[in-house]
């Protein structure tokens, strides 16, 4: 019983973890950055909607969140750059909520409650790094 207990209440440092996280950051990160990028309208009209928020220069912005979110993406589930990649992410997310979200308040349409999760987990990849399985760790090896 007791060591059922330890295995309950023990914080470990379980090496699956940010692969987890990096894994599933990406793939959502790749998603919305690829519709940026090349999805209907592509840069040109998610420009326009940057622009009638007042956001300029709205075309690079654009391409730079959609560049962002999709190589900064792809680099979490590699675990390559992790933390520039992460580092890169949080502005995005930062900026999609402060600008496009905040007034819709946390729940509901419109609402912050996802990019503030995504968010988190790339803040928690910044300060943890990529973890044990990832191309930063096999570089950090080589070092």
């Amino acid at each position: 019983m007791t060591d059922i207990l330890k295995k309950l209440f023990a914080s470990n440092n379980n090496d699956i973890a940010p692969l987890v996280i990096r894994l599933t950051l990406g793939v959502i990160f790749i998603g919305h950055g690829w519709g940026k990028l090349f999805g209907e309208g592509n840069p040109a009209g998610f420009a326009g909607w940057l622009g009638s928020m007042g956001l300029e220069p709205s075309y690079l912005l654009a391409v730079a969140a959609g560049l962002a979110e999709t190589l900064g993406g792809a680099l979490l589930i590699a675990g390559l750059f992790t933390r520039t990649a992460a580092s890169s992410l949080v502005v995005v997310m930062l900026v999609a909520i402060g600008f496009v979200h905040l007034d819709a308040g946390m729940f509901g349409k419109g609402g912050y409650e996802f990019q503030l999760l995504l968010l988190a987990g790339v803040v928690s990849l910044l300060i943890q790094g990529a973890g044990k399985h990832s191309v930063d760790e096999i570089i950090y090896k080589k070092m």
